[in-house]
Parts: C-alpha cells; structure tokens; sequence
C-alpha cells in the first residue's frame, strides 16, 4: 500500500515537472515569436516609413536605417533570435581583403589621376557587416514576408491616394516641402523629391508617400510581386501592386524583375511553368493598362531605347560610368583598382554617372569586384526563394547607387537572410 502510494506521489510529481516544463518552453516561444516581430516591424520601419529621414554629412547621405538596423540586430544577439552566420563571415572577411589591399597599395603607390577616401572603405565595410549576423533556430522566418506584404500594400495604397488628391490640391510627394521645420533630418535634397512627369510637366509621379523617389517605389512592388506570387502562390493583391506601380511611372522595378525572371525560370521546369503563366498574365497586364492608364504606360515604353543617347538618365546609369573603364583596362592595375573613393576623385569623373558595379571595380578592380559579387549573393542566397535572391542581386545592379544605399540593402538583407515560408525551430530541441 505504501509503496503505491509512492508511486502515485512520485506519479504526479513527474506530471507536475513535465507541465511546468512545457509552460516554460510554450512561454519562451512567445517570448521569441514577440521579439521576432518587433524586430521585423523595427527593420521595415526604418528601411520604410523613415527612409527620408537622416543626414547629410559633408553631403553625403547617412540614413537612419542604418543605425537603427544595427541597433536591432545587437538586440537580435542578445534576445537570442539572431546568431552569427559562418557562410557569411567567411564570405565578407574575403571582400575585406581584397579591398584592404587595394586600399593599402593606393596608399603607398598612388596614381596621380585619382583621389582615396578611406571614410569610403569604412562605410563599405560597416554597411555589409550586417551580413554577418542572420536568424537563430528561434526566429519565425514567416513572419518577416507577412509584415512586409502588409507595409508593402499600406504604401501602394497610400501611393494611389497620393497621385489621385494632387488633382484636387493636395500634393504631398516631399516632406520637406509640406513641413519645411523637418528640412534639417531630411536626406530629400540629395534625391528627386519633386518626381514631375516630364519637363513643363505639372503632374508628379507616385513615390509612395513615404519613399524617397518612383523608381525605388517600383522596386518595392516588385519585390511584393514576386513575394507573393512566385514564392506565396497568390494573385489576390496583384491588381493592387500593379496600379500603384503604374502611377509611379517608373521602369526600373520592371526591368529588375526582366532579368531576374529568365534566369529563374532555368533553375527548373516548375519555374519555367510559374515563368510562364507570369509572362501571359503581364502581357494582358500591359493590354489593359495601356488602354486604363495609355499616359503611364506610354511613358514606360517611351524609356526602353534611353541607353541609345547619352542625355538619358539610363545612359547615364548604365554606359557612361563603364566608359573611364574600358580606357583603363589595358593597364594592370585594373585587377586590384585604384582604391576606395577613387572613382569620385577620378580627374575626368562626370557627375550623375553612378552605377555601383562599375565603381567597385575602379576602386578594387577585378578581383574586388568577384569578391563583392561572391559575397553579395552568396550571403543572400537561399534555394527556397530564389527567385528573391536573383531580384535582389539585379535590383542591385540596376538601382545604380546602391551600394552604399542602405534603405534599400536593409530591406534586401531583411527578405533574403531572414525572410523564408517555414517557420524557425522555435526551441524544439528543448523538448
């Protein structure tokens, strides 16, 4: 008798602990499932909602999104939803070397046709260190395509409204000069704050409300696209994103999208198929569009000959920054580059011919530039969305100046190492 009763006691006393167990474990995991959110709303905040806001030292842009996100993902380590990636680190350390090199021997051997900035180098390597640091086993990755489809659908609406009230005298397309107080924690003055439609122009192009410029408003939505229906499988919210993006008149998101798409559908058949039905549904898209809103979309079309005359904004982006290029490349040099800044300070550099590429190899050549491309998608790269990683790796390119555009890497960073359509492990090994 009293060793059963023993029993029962030693019984319950078990089924006591183990509850207590499976409260703690429940507890944590909500705990992990909150602060995964808040750093999610956090990041889209400040890549966002603030990306106007900021700095202008020396007449250089810093966003708040930046230190904001690093503010974030030390609160990511330290809550335990963040850990640091191995792929990654060796990845960046590898770019680091090679522009440290450069660095070094533009130092010590500098060419009189260029000017060094070591700041350049600095903000280079602070901005991808963010790489570095990835989601733990107890971070949602779920939750980072949720709230983003939720900004992304709150901004393309707030862009349709913005476009449609300047007819009745409501313009709001820059903070600046509907609050001019906000003036001094502005980066505004730097970007196209005033997206008029063509020169004589009255009517502006949508940028979203809270974006700085169109085209980056395009790209937003191209990214949310290709979110939800390439990795989601929904259509629901595509009229949306594709009235918004007509407003913003603007072609650099289709053209990113262009490019990632073909090289996407050669990953597998499946793709090809999505691919496909993709391209059918965007040809009667662009049927009915031209004949809904024929000013936007002829405007659209109007661009795709601008790399023919060198007064066009895509000529500019995407031809004369490669032109010093290919003039320096009989020379050896042209391997390891003429070091950081060097670009800028190039003697016979034009203003307004920004493109990233080119100038990471002016700066750090030919094996600087393998080695940013290696780690830009290596670190970016995850087999379960794709189609996401290419987007970016040819939103990237085809931004211009985004290599030091933080906004824009944040959100990149955000989707592509923490973004995925499984959940995390949320601490299942305690069990």
């Amino acid at each position: 008798m009293a060793r059963a009763r023993g029993h029962r006691v030693s019984t319950a006393s078990l089924s006591r602990h183990e509850t207590l167990r499976d409260d703690a474990v429940a507890d944590a995991e909500d705990q992990s499932a909150r602060n995964g959110r808040i750093f999610v709303h956090g990041t889209l905040i400040a890549c966002l909602i603030l990306q106007r806001f900021g700095a202008m030292p020396g007449g250089s842009a810093l966003f708040i999104s930046l230190p904001l996100f690093a503010l974030l993902l030390g609160w990511g380590l330290a809550s335990g939803i963040a850990t640091l990636r191995p792929r990654g680190i060796a990845l960046y350390f590898v770019f680091a070397a090679c522009t440290l090199l450069s660095t070094l021997i533009a130092l010590t051997t500098p060419d009189g046709r260029f000017g060094t900035s070591v700041p350049s180098i600095v903000a280079i390597l602070v901005t991808y260190s963010f790489t570095l640091i990835g989601p733990s086993a107890r971070f949602d990755r779920t939750t980072v395509f949720r709230l983003f489809l939720a900004y992304t659908r709150f901004i393309a609406a707030a862009g349709i409204v913005q476009w449609a009230v300047q007819f009745i005298g409501i313009r709001i397309f820059s903070f600046m000069v509907t609050v001019p107080a906000l003036k001094p924690v502005l980066v505004e003055p730097q970007f196209n704050f005033n997206p008029i439609l063509h020169y004589g122009s009255t009517i502006l192009r949508s940028n979203g409300f809270f974006l700085l410029e169109p085209s980056m408003f395009s790209q937003t939505l191209v990214i949310a696209i290709v979110i939800d229906y390439f990795i989601l499988g929904r259509v629901k919210y595509l009229p949306l994103y594709l009235i918004a993006y007509m407003l913003s008149f603007s072609g650099t998101g289709a053209l990113s999208l262009a490019l990632a798409v073909p090289f996407y559908a050669c990953l597998s058949a499946r793709n090809f198929g999505r691919v496909a039905g993709f391209a059918i549904a965007g040809v009667v898209a662009l049927v009915l569009g031209s004949i809904v809103f024929p000013e936007q979309v002829g405007s659209m079309l109007s661009r795709t000959n601008e790399l023919s005359y060198s007064g066009s904004s895509g000529y500019a982006r995407f031809i004369g920054p490669f032109l010093p290029i290919a003039e320096l490349s009989h020379e050896a040099r042209i391997l390891i580059g003429w070091g950081p800044g060097a670009t800028e300070r190039y003697l016979y550099f034009k203003e307004g011919t920004g493109n990233s590429i080119a100038k990471l190899i002016t700066d750090y050549g030919a094996i600087g530039i393998t080695a940013f491309l290696a780690m830009f998608a290596g670190t970016l790269w995850r087999r379960e969305t794709a189609i996401l990683s290419v987007l970016a790796l040819t939103t990237f390119i085809i931004g211009g100046g985004y290599l030091l555009f933080t906004p824009m890497l944040v959100l990149l960073f955000l989707l592509c190492i923490w973004g995925g359509t499984t959940p995390g492990d949320a601490i299942r090994s305690a069990r």
